[in-house]
């Protein structure tokens, strides 16, 4: 009852957001692409979520959410993981289950490879890792992943583990998509490269990229719904070309999605948040 009245007065305290709507609006028909691209709406009621970043605790709360947030709309959802589900927080091996059991719940639903799940796919399925690939994940959170498979925190023994008895998350990584288009929205890990058509766009810099994309002015071919580089003011951020979504969950508690609705005109964010040890969700503000 408590996550309903939550919920109740989430609901209550949210007008549509238009405003972030006009702002996207001229974007969305004033890009010089193909017609038939920017006159597609968007398809279905769509929750895409940031970094998870082993923090299966807050995705698990934001998961409920949806799935009252959708029913009191009267539609199925589609969940767009936009990577990097594994490292850092504490609980790697949990999130990817909840990605799992998501995906065959809502069948239209996606996970986009991030970097931090290409590490670990490469690490656990190499007989012999990369050396350098190893280094970099392990200091960049892999550690933490290790220990949510083999609670003493031993390598080969969470290798072995993931192997056997959780080759269903290896499955989920191998079959994630690298970017996902509908209507005028793009979604991907990390970014696009601009001087790319978006059906060309390559796996490193879905992955990684930063530099030329972060910084890039002026219109795109897509809205690009993104994760990977944490948001300066850790809340969601939006521009005339992208909206991130990586707002640091495993170190401040906040998990975001954002939700297009194509019944309304309005874009909203929902996030993650701790009051009392409880994990509650509620409406987040965003900066343009």
């Amino acid at each position: 009852m408590g996550e309903r009245r939550l919920h109740r007065r989430w609901i209550a305290g949210n007008n549509r957001n238009r405003a972030l709507r006009r702002a996207i609006q001229p974007l969305l028909t004033g890009i010089p692409a193909d017609p038939r691209i920017r006159s597609l709406p968007i398809s279905r009621l769509t929750y895409a979520i940031g970094d998870v970043h082993g923090r299966a605790d807050l995705l698990r709360s934001l998961l409920a959410f949806i799935a009252a947030d959708a029913e009191r709309r009267g539609q199925e959802p589609r969940v767009i993981f936009l990577g990097d589900i594994v490292d850092r927080g504490p609980d790697s091996r949990g999130a990817m289950d909840l990605v799992g059991k998501t995906l065959k719940r809502w069948p239209s639903s996606r996970l986009l490879l991030g970097n931090h799940d290409d590490y670990f796919l490469h690490v656990v399925t190499e007989d012999v890792p990369d050396e350098r690939i190893l280094a970099l994940w392990l200091r960049n959170g892999g550690d933490a992943t290790v220990a949510s498979y083999d609670f003493m925190g031993d390598l080969d023994a969470a290798r072995t583990k993931v192997r056997i008895d959780f080759a269903d998350h290896l499955d989920l990584l191998r079959s994630a998509s690298l970017i996902e288009t509908d209507g005028p929205f793009a979604f991907v890990h990390a970014g696009i490269d601009p001087t790319r058509p978006i059906d060309a766009q390559d796996r490193k810099g879905c992955l990684t990229i930063r530099k030329g994309f972060l910084d890039h002015t002026g219109p795109l071919s897509h809205v690009v719904i993104h994760g990977h580089t944490i948001t300066e003011s850790r809340l969601p951020e939006v521009s005339e070309n992208r909206i991130a979504l990586d707002t640091g969950a495993y170190g401040t508690g906040r998990l975001t999605t954002l939700i297009i609705d194509p019944t309304t005109d309005g874009l909203e964010f929902a996030c993650t948040a701790h009051s009392d040890g409880r994990i509650s969700v509620e409406k987040c503000p965003h900066l343009r």
